[in-house]
């Protein structure tokens, strides 16, 4: 059922690759246009926020304010307020590895109706494209790498996912009774086999 679900949301909506593919004429695409249809294909979260930039080079993008803890290796940052997203609010949480972000986070307060969540199901098919199972481990696996064992696989459902064109892999996802949330990990995080033990098969 939630397949059907997630298939109906996705039906009617038409995902054009920027890549630089030889046109139905054959001729290859110039360098130039090669390079454009890179960079127009390079993951950039709001206000053009991207990987790898530093604490200090989100809050200069990002003109929410922010509270910043440390755990380990990891910092975060979170709205003290929620921001907009789509039609609705939620808190957002960056999340950096040796001061470099590396995952994102929209952490939505469920109120007892599917319908919020099955639009911004939506509306992430309208972007990425329909959507996968990415399996309760693989999100807990990346939940994890903030806050270990903090979340139970049990309590992760409705799970959806999506790979953006650099292989940003996003996530959509029940993580609690009272709150679902939308991760964004970046590709270096993303793939699948490193997070499973892949010795002996």
């Amino acid at each position: 059922m939630k397949r059907a679900v997630a298939a109906a949301l996705c039906a009617g909506f038409i995902v054009f690759s920027a890549g630089a593919a030889p046109a139905e004429n054959g001729t290859i695409p110039s360098i130039r246009e090669t390079i454009q249809s890179e960079q127009e294909s390079d993951f950039s979260f709001r206000n053009g926020i991207r990987w790898g930039m530093s604490p200090e080079e989100v809050r200069a993008l990002e003109n929410a304010e922010m509270t910043e803890r440390t755990l380990g290796d990891w910092s975060v940052l979170v709205t003290v307020s929620p921001v907009k997203v789509s039609l609705y609010t939620a808190d957002l949480v960056f999340m950096f590895y040796q001061n470099r972000l590396k995952m994102i986070n929209y952490e939505f307060q469920y109120d007892g109706s599917m319908v919020r969540y099955q639009y911004l199901t939506g509306a992430l098919c309208s972007v990425y494209g329909e959507s996968r199972d990415p399996g309760t481990y693989l999100i807990k696996a990346q939940m994890d790498r903030i806050y270990p064992d903090r979340y139970t696989q049990d309590w992760i459902r409705e799970a959806h996912a999506w790979a953006a064109q650099d292989g940003t892999a996003v996530y959509q996802y029940f993580f609690t009774t009272g709150a679902y949330a939308i991760l964004y990990t970046c590709p270096e995080l993303s793939g699948q086999n490193s997070e499973y033990d892949v010795s002996g098969l």
